[in-house]
């Protein structure tokens, strides 16, 4: 139980669009579904955060995951994460940020997309992040933070200069695509 209570409360209090966060429970990168980069790290390594070291990590590759039409059925994001370990095994994602990207990401739900990043540590994944998508702003606004979606979404007009989704030629290390209609 108190784990799940974490797990939300990272989600509804602290995630954001653009939000770059460390964290010391395993559920941290649930705060990807809401476009943040967040990272799951030990004790010591948030300390020397909290007292203003400087923290180090070894640069990740970028496992991008393009989206491809839309759940239907029974689909679930949860499916997308499984399929995705189902391809990669448990170790991998080891030394890769998952870039979720593509038309299907327009689909999934705030929350889904949590879930999705949450579970990435089931490959090995340092961390997960999807880009602003419109199902955040509801999820926003019912916790209280329309003013975070209101200055996402001011950012995600801002057209070719939006630092809240890949770039339009962004190059991977390793490029897998998921046709969600198929899953």
């Amino acid at each position: 139980p108190g784990a799940g209570i974490i797990h939300q409360t990272v989600l509804e209090n602290y995630s954001a669009p653009g939000l770059m966060m460390l964290g010391t429970d395993s559920h941290t990168p649930n705060a990807g579904g809401l476009g943040a980069i967040a990272i799951g790290v030990g004790g010591a390594d948030a300390v020397d955060a909290l007292v203003d070291a400087p923290w180090e990590l070894k640069a990740p590759r970028i496992l991008g995951v393009r989206l491809e039409g839309r759940l239907n059925g029974w689909a679930s994001p949860k499916d997308i994460i499984l399929h995705l370990a189902g391809r990669l095994t448990v170790r991998g994602g080891t030394g890769y940020v998952i870039e979720y990207h593509g038309p299907g990401v327009e689909s999934l739900s705030c929350t889904g997309m949590a879930t999705c990043c949450n579970m990435g540590a089931e490959v090995g994944a340092t961390t997960s992040i999807f880009p602003f998508s419109p199902s955040m702003v509801p999820y926003l606004e019912a916790t209280r933070r329309g003013h975070v979606a209101r200055a996402a979404q001011e950012i995600a007009a801002s057209g070719p200069k939006n630092l809240l989704r890949a770039d339009p030629d962004a190059e991977y290390d390793q490029l897998i695509t998921i046709d969600l209609s198929t899953l």
